[in-house]
């Protein structure tokens, strides 16, 4: 197996694990909020069981946003890296029976609306494109768990895509979803290269959005809305013009902000992985202590850089917390399955 190859395929799923932990205690709060209560930035796992949205965790423990990408990264080995649409809506039924303290709870306005649905044999793509409540569709969902899809080979933006498209179909079928988790997916698929840099990955960001969009505007929902790439955009040229990153966090939070939306969401974690210049700590930390929709924000940008940089990457404390306070999540078999069919994709 190549080691290398592996080390960054394992990062991109222990970064969202990481993100998603680390900002689980923020959800909710503002910036200032966050340094009221934890006596200034938050950098490492704090105690948020407290929080409406982590209620009773341990300090460390992940919630929905990396669970649900872990069960769907394993639907992306199981289909040897061509995710099928069945395949994807079992991973959300699996994931809402495995995870009962995550669900019902922490399931998002759009995954909500769909779990009793799929169970009952509701047509997967055509539930996906259903309206009817505000943000149906074009919730953050669709890139918090779209890893997998950008795993399975590397530099391959196109493939990337045709993953990423169709694991929102069962819940997110709409123009803006299929953007903003193309995006991601294929921003993901070019860090595995060797020789990937950050503009590389952001342009790779970029494509997955144009092209997921041109594909949701062909065959899925057309959804009321800001256009994912417009979003994505403002947040690049903002963190270009940042002569920091608390410069580019003040930006980004003034700008596009956490609220939520894929378009947010999306453009946050990458603004964020290019004024860091894909550094994990700073990506990831600046998701957290934006706050909003933080554990999902920070989850995001931990499979991005994660992908980029390898697991080697992160601090050895926030890898060794991971997976001491959340051993349902067998990532290093996961990543070995993954990295496999990358392999044998090339």
């Amino acid at each position: 197996m190549n080691e290398r190859l592996y080390d960054h395929v394992l990062g991109s799923l222990v970064g969202a694990a990481i993100g998603d932990a680390l900002g689980a205690p923020a959800e909710g709060l503002s910036k200032d909020e966050i340094a009221a209560k934890y006596g200034g930035r938050v950098e490492t796992f704090v105690d948020g069981s407290d929080n409406f949205y982590s209620h009773g965790n341990d300090v460390g423990e992940i919630t929905d946003d990396s669970s649900q990408m872990y069960e769907m990264a394993k639907a992306v080995a199981d289909c040897d890296g061509v995710l099928t649409v069945e395949a994807a809506a079992e991973a959300l039924v699996r994931w809402s029976a495995s995870y009962p303290k995550y669900y019902p709870r922490n399931a998002g306005a759009t995954t909500s609306h769909v779990i009793e649905e799929l169970q009952a044999g509701a047509d997967p793509i055509e539930l996906g494109m259903l309206g009817g409540y505000v943000g149906r569709g074009t919730t953050n969902g669709a890139a918090m768990r779209v890893a997998g899809a950008g795993l399975t080979r590397a530099g391959d933006w196109d493939r990337a895509v045709e993953n990423a498209v169709t694991m929102c179909r069962p819940s997110h079928g709409t123009q803006h979803a299929f953007a903003g988790a193309a995006a991601i997916a294929a921003g993901i698929a070019e860090g595995l290269r060797e020789d990937a840099s950050t503009v590389s990955v952001v342009r790779a960001c970029v494509f997955g959005a144009r092209r997921g969009e041109e594909l949701g505007l062909a065959t899925a929902r057309k959804a009321e809305g800001i256009r994912v790439p417009n979003t994505l955009g403002l947040a690049l040229r903002e963190a270009l013009l940042a002569h920091d990153m608390e410069d580019a966090e003040d930006r980004l939070d003034e700008t596009v902000g956490a609220d939520g939306s894929i378009q947010s969401a999306v453009a946050l974690a990458v603004g964020l992985f290019l004024a860091s210049d894909g550094d994990p700590h700073e990506a990831i930390a600046s998701c957290v202590n934006i706050g909003g929709d933080a554990d999902t924000t920070a989850c995001i940008a931990g499979s991005l850089v994660g992908a980029f940089r390898g697991c080697s990457a992160f601090p050895t404390e926030w890898v060794d917390t991971v997976r001491a306070v959340n051993p349902e999540l067998k990532l290093d078999e996961l990543a070995a399955r993954l990295t496999t069919i990358c392999e044998a994709s090339a």
